[in-house]
């Protein structure tokens, strides 16, 4: 998923943060753990890695670098949309893997396209994890349209991207 340079860099800024400073960021913050422990048990499966699902969401965090509700919420569909096509892709790779397993005596490419023919005659199977995946793209893609698009009104508005604090307003 993520190149060594992005991690060993990831790891270099997270060492240079000193966290929030503020009350009210130190409160906020320590939410995020809670929060993301609960969308990383209702997205991943067993036998799945929770710290790779929580890399990625953190990855699109650092990237897209959410403010509002909103757009964390943007962040977070686009991260399950992404965890879920992988995992399709995963899917897809094992039914192949298993019905090469299944030929014998013949070339790979051969065992690979026989595989592939029965999966696709006998099961469907292949249709339909490349309609689940397309939905999966398009979901991340509505979700980073509309971040893009929500920011961009944000800004010509002139609207601060951190919504005040409640007993301030």
């Amino acid at each position: 998923m993520s190149s060594d340079r992005r991690i060993s860099a990831s790891q270099a800024n997270g060492k240079l943060s000193k966290g929030p400073v503020t009350p009210a960021g130190k409160a906020h913050s320590s939410k995020n753990a809670q929060k993301h422990g609960l969308l990383s048990r209702a997205v991943v499966l067993e036998g799945e890695s929770r710290s790779r699902f929580l890399q990625l969401l953190d990855e699109f965090t650092d990237e897209f670098e959410p403010r509002t509700a909103a757009q964390r919420a943007l962040v977070e569909t686009m991260t399950v949309a992404r965890w879920r096509q992988l995992r399709l892709w995963g899917i897809e790779k094992a039914g192949l893997e298993h019905q090469m397993s299944l030929q014998h005596g013949e070339n790979e490419a051969t065992r690979a396209a026989v595989a592939f023919q029965q999966l696709s005659d006998r099961s469907r199977s292949l249709e339909l994890l490349n309609r689940y995946e397309s939905r999966y793209d398009r979901q991340f893609n509505r979700a980073l349209t509309r971040l893009v698009s929500l920011r961009e009104r944000r800004e010509k508005l002139n609207l601060p991207n951190e919504p005040s604090p409640k007993n301030e307003q």
